[in-house]
């Protein structure tokens, strides 16, 4: 579950009238927003052929497939921004991805749940059990999630793959954490560039 919060800071980051692929679009409804708010050339890639069809009927322009498949559709350098907000953590091969993504766009948006927000540590200590959180809202045996990582790990994989942190924000609940997010925040998101 994305944060409304995550939302916002994504729509102030974007330029106005950009070209944008949103990756795991959903309904359509932050695509629909991003498109009035910033008049961006937006369109998207979703699986899920029941959330394509409500996107479609929002009038959006959006593929469905998977992201692979979605990115597959596109030359270099098709896009100003790819956005992958809450699906990050559900990718088999995320360096892969992310190769594809950069060949695609010139920067990324991602969000994801950061695994070591004080209240999954203290689920883990003294339940010794995955952790069931707002921002992972699910047992780990119906969980999309597939990559439990927190935001220092997210930070040492950009440095190991040679990506840029160009914005980060990190939040708990609808509060935006900037003192120890890895302890204090259950959701971060960052646009990075290829370094």
């Amino acid at each position: 579950m994305i944060l409304t919060g995550v939302y916002s800071t994504v729509i102030d980051w974007i330029q106005e009238g950009s070209r944008v692929l949103d990756l795991g679009t959903g309904d359509g409804t932050f695509l629909a927003r991003l498109i009035e708010e910033k008049n961006v050339q937006g369109e998207g890639v979703e699986i899920d052929m029941d959330l394509v069809a409500s996107c479609i009927e929002k009038g959006l322009t959006v593929h469905q497939g998977d992201i692979l498949d979605g990115l597959d559709q596109y030359s270099s350098g098709s896009f100003d921004y790819i956005i992958l907000l809450g699906t990050f953590q559900e990718l088999v091969d995320p360096n892969y991805v992310l190769e594809e993504v950069f060949r695609v766009g010139k920067r990324l948006i991602i969000g994801y749940s950061n695994f070591a927000y004080w209240k999954s540590r203290l689920q883990i200590v003294f339940k010794g059990k995955t952790p069931i959180t707002d921002s992972m809202p699910h047992p780990w045996y119906k969980s999309p999630n597939i990559q439990y990582f927190s935001i220092r790990d997210f930070h040492d994989f950009c440095a190991y793959q040679k990506f840029f942190i160009v914005e980060e924000a990190c939040f708990s609940k609808e509060r935006s954490v900037s003192m120890w997010p890895n302890l204090f925040a259950d959701q971060a998101v960052a646009m990075l560039e290829r370094a």
